[in-house]
């Protein structure tokens, strides 16, 4: 069973979740590239995989045992990683060149963070999707209960509609069609479930249990085939918006400066 708590599953390295994304991952607290990926880890670690508010009991003993101090480190040995800081000008250099790697280093350059996360929205790629729910993820945590972001959470939404297009090159390992196709299914679901997982959290945030646990709105569909699985995400997609639009609504953040336009 793979470690939950290394850096391929923390909301601060979004261009990786497990086996899937860029050969190297980023980490946006530390401002590093992660070459270990699957060994490594830090004080800050937040998982992709539960909800924030499933999870904060585990964060808080991962916490504990990794000083603040010691960094990026090795989960086990809890050796140093080597300090490694993302060149583009290396990368053209060396043919190295990893599109996701480049655009996640461009966001943590970035000062407008809300507009750049509109560019990893709609789209059928799978990384993207990791990336677009990591980024809002910990954007709307970031912004607690001081700013509503139920557009960013509408749009997420929205995303679950589209198919997602997956492909071997996404994997960043190396492995037969067979072990492909055995894969494909459960990645497809998790891809899903990273994206329901952030419209959970910003239930949470906001304080509203119907969105909180929209996840049982699924009704044990994750046991079923992708497609059944995919049909049942489809039909929940109307549901969460209007939960999410008339919350805005009641609380007088929905486009408030937009009425009598069009």
């Amino acid at each position: 069973m793979r470690n939950p708590y290394t850096c391929d599953n923390c909301i601060y390295n979004p261009s990786q979740y497990l086996d899937i994304g860029s050969r190297m991952g980023y980490c946006l607290k530390h401002g590093l590239l992660l070459k270990n990926s699957s060994h490594t880890t830090c004080h800050f670690f937040k998982r992709k995989d539960l909800p924030l508010f499933l999870s904060q009991e585990g964060h808080k003993e991962h916490a504990n045992d990794y000083p603040e101090s010691e960094g990026i480190i090795f989960y086990y040995s809890r050796h140093p990683e080597q300090e490694r800081n993302y060149s583009e000008r290396h990368v053209w250099l060396t043919n190295t060149f990893d599109p996701y790697l480049h655009e996640v280093s461009i966001y943590h350059r970035s000062e407008k963070k809300w507009v750049y996360l509109q560019a990893f929205l709609s789209s059928r790629n799978p990384i993207k999707h990791i990336i677009s729910s990591s980024l809002i993820r910990r954007y709307m945590q970031q912004c607690g209960k001081k700013t509503d972001n139920y557009r960013l959470v509408l749009s997420m939404t929205n995303d679950l509609k589209e198919r997602i297009s997956m492909e071997m090159e996404d994997f960043r390992v190396e492995m037969t069609y067979e072990e492909f196709d055995e894969l494909k299914e459960n990645y497809l679901k998790d891809i899903v479930l990273l994206k329901i997982y952030g419209i959970q959290e910003y239930g949470s945030i906001i304080e509203d249990d119907k969105i909180m646990w929209i996840s049982d709105e699924l009704n044990g569909a994750l046991l079923y085939s992708w497609r059944e699985f995919f049909s049942y995400v489809r039909q929940m997609v109307p549901l969460v918006q209007n939960y999410v639009i008339n919350g805005a609504k009641r609380r007088g953040t929905f486009f408030p400066d937009s009425e009598g336009t069009i």
